[in-house]
């Protein structure tokens, strides 16, 4: 199946978190709490959120909205988690701890710096056994994790996928590769049209509708802020999601 062959979906709900921004309506009508700096995470134990990033923790929130969006119980649907840099503080830590004192790293933080820390996290928490997968294809891990999703939808493997795309800050000393922001975007994915916010496809290859994101021009989420924007403007049409990708999105009327 190629990209231009795949169904239509529909989007169903969304999630965002960034700190500052609990949610996609908050960050859209640019209203900044600076009191909001920790993803709450509700569905994970204390225990559990221990020693993990707070990329983790954001991709676990902004998939639990979506689903709580799209009235989704926590269980019933697949995920897939996109991140080009996955758990980059934690990795940087570690090789700081390697550098210093006698050399011995984390356990605790070393068993949460594998690329799919958050799904597992989610997995457990949420009592999800279905699908689930992590990504990471640079700046085009948007499209491909939305690709991935579209192909168990369109062979209908999976009714209902969630997409997740987080990056936290870069560390030192590599921030110079994009000084964006930390942020998660989740989007709820399906077949089914009732309900339907927007119809999603399909994807191409080619330049589109970008609309600048400040403060997070360079993060991989920035396609998924584009369609959340177009679906709440009632756009039809091209959104670019990344330098080389674009999705067709028309919003419900």
């Amino acid at each position: 199946m190629t990209a231009s062959s795949a169904a239509v979906i529909h989007l169903a709900g969304v999630g965002l978190w960034s700190p500052g921004f609990p949610n996609a309506s908050a960050y859209l009508a640019g209203a900044a709490d600076p009191a909001k700096k920790k993803p709450p995470v509700d569905i994970v134990a204390s225990r559990m959120k221990r020693a993990t990033s707070l990329m983790t923790r954001t991709a676990v929130e902004v998939v639990t909205q979506a689903a709580r969006d799209a009235g989704w119980e926590l269980d019933s649907f697949a995920t897939v988690f996109g991140s080009a840099h996955g758990e980059i503080q934690i990795a940087a830590e570690q090789m700081v701890m390697m550098q210093e004192d006698n050399g011995v790293v984390s356990p605790a933080r070393f068993k949460n710096s594998v690329h799919n820390t958050a799904a597992g996290l989610f997995s457990i928490a949420a009592t999800n056994k279905g699908f689930t997968t992590a990504i990471a294809a640079g700046m085009h891990t948007f499209p491909m994790a939305l690709l991935e999703a579209w192909s168990l939808l369109a062979t209908q493997e999976q009714s209902r996928v969630i997409v997740s795309i987080c990056e936290e800050t870069l560390p030192m000393p590599i921030v110079g590769f994009s000084d964006h922001r930390a942020m998660g975007v989740a989007l709820a994915l399906t077949r089914d049209e009732e309900g339907s916010r927007a119809r999603i496809g399909p994807l191409h290859r080619g330049e589109g509708s970008a609309h600048a994101e400040p403060g997070f021009e360079g993060h991989t989420a920035e396609g998924a802020l584009r369609i959340v924007r177009a679906v709440t403007d009632g756009y039809g049409g091209d959104v670019a999601l990344s330098n080389e990708w674009t999705v067709r999105v028309d919003a419900a009327t």
